[in-house]
């Protein structure tokens, strides 16, 4: 969103960031207050991604545009990595003006330009070139086609005082992007769907312009949320020394691929303030590894965990038991080799989203999990046909009284109170560390 705020203040448009999750004022004051011409709406998340008691969002934006239409005639355009997924259904279903798939930093300013032409035969004309619209016409919502990877955001990022200061107050703690695209092929992922495979890498200098320029804010500490940070070693190296070179104290995370570490590469990061890996392991078995298409084996995990221990950088591993060919004596492979993982927590969540245009998809379809034309707004959820949901339960439970790191369900009343007491003492970060052994 913020990406989305500069391109339009620098194209003279005056712009109001609301989160509706976080701000107390309710969306119709702040739109009765502002007084906006057009309204946009982001949707990150169709919903939580958790195969029980599913949270779907949708019915909650249906409600909010219902809200928004109760106090302002102004068009909606809706965008947001959730809805390039589902544009056509989404569109129909809310009955929004517009859309806009994919990276939206060039073509909203295009599209509220066009919108302010006078001449309506001109706007429809126009509406056909615009990259990614999603439009009303005659016979329903029509998409236009769209690059994914042509948009890389090398200046400075101005973040917006009024929301910036009430995250910090709430947390300390601010998100950073330094690229964007993923170029690997793990079978359930829509990254490369909604971002490209092609990455686009944003200079060291104006991320850590940003970094310094929210630190002096009152940010200490930040979440790079990339797809996968190391994607290219250059890159992180050119970040983390731009850190050391400026001699900025800064506390970071990130969202690691278990593959292609080294020593000098970890310890390198871990001086530029890493304290935090999140590594998208998904199993700790091959067989499976190989099924998920991950591109990597489980000495791959095994060593990268060791380098992070080595350099004091704290390390979790997200898991997503049950995924194609999943089976008992596979999970028990990940059970055993979770033992060699020193100083760690492990989190699984069982299942795979079903999403379009991935491999997963096309799985579900071979399989007989979904139909050829099943809509997958609504969640669906892909669980090895070798394996049932409950038994993966059972053995998660019975495992985690063997390894307790293995976090198989929300922090008890205890853990709660020691990380509370820890947040009010001014410890940033996930402090999931404290559940390690």
């Amino acid at each position: 969103m913020t990406f989305l705020f500069n391109s339009l203040v620098k194209k003279g448009f005056d712009v109001k960031l609301h989160d509706v999750l976080f701000e107390e004022d309710s969306v119709q004051c702040v739109i009765e207050q502002f007084s906006p011409d057009y309204i946009g709406l982001s949707l990150r998340n169709i919903d939580d991604v958790k195969v029980d008691s599913t949270r779907y969002f949708i019915p909650e934006v249906v409600k909010l545009i219902e809200a928004i239409r109760s106090v302002s005639t102004a068009p909606i355009i809706l965008g947001g990595s959730g809805f390039s997924l589902f544009p056509m259904e989404l569109m129909n279903l809310t009955g929004a003006d517009f859309g806009l798939c994919g990276e939206a930093e060039v073509s909203l300013p295009m599209l509220l330009d066009i919108l302010n032409i006078s001449d309506r035969s001109l706007i429809e004309k126009e509406f056909t070139t615009t990259p990614g619209l999603v439009y009303k016409g005659k016979q329903g919502p029509v998409q236009n086609e769209y690059e994914r990877e042509i948009y890389a955001q090398n200046d400075k990022i101005e973040y917006p005082r009024e929301l910036v200061t009430r995250y910090l107050d709430a947390s300390s703690m601010v998100n950073i992007q330094t690229q964007r695209g993923c170029p690997f092929s793990c079978c359930y992922c829509s990254y490369p769907v909604i971002e490209g495979k092609t990455v686009r890498f944003r200079p060291a200098e104006a991320v850590v312009d940003e970094i310094e320029s929210l630190s002096r804010a009152g940010a200490r500490y930040f979440y790079i949320v990339d797809s996968v940070f190391n994607i290219n070693r250059n890159h992180v190296v050119s970040f983390c020394e731009e850190i050391i070179r400026r001699k900025i104290t800064v506390s970071w995370s990130c969202f690691l691929r278990p593959a292609g570490m080294t020593f000098d590469l970890m310890e390198l990061m871990a001086r530029a303030g890493l304290k935090h890996i999140e590594f998208g392991s998904d199993s700790l078995c091959d067989e499976i590894l190989h099924n998920y298409t991950k591109g990597f084996t489980f000495d791959d995990i095994l060593q990268s965990s060791e380098l992070a221990r080595k350099a004091n950088i704290h390390y979790a591993h997200f898991l997503i038991p049950g995924g194609p060919g999943e089976r008992e004596d596979t999970l028990q492979t990940t059970f055993r080799n979770s033992l060699f993982l020193k100083k760690t927590v492990l989190f699984p969540f069982i299942g795979m989203r079903i999403l379009p245009s991935t491999k997963l998809h096309t799985i579900s379809i071979e399989q007989n999990v979904i139909l050829n034309d099943s809509s997958l707004l609504e969640p669906a959820f892909y669980i090895s046909p070798y394996i049932s949901k409950d038994i993966i339960d059972k053995m998660l439970v019975e495992f985690h009284k063997q390894s307790p790191r293995w976090i198989i369900s929300e922090p008890d009343t205890a853990q709660l109170a020691v990380m509370n007491g820890l947040r009010k003492k001014g410890v940033c970060g996930p402090l999931w560390e404290f559940l390690a052994s």
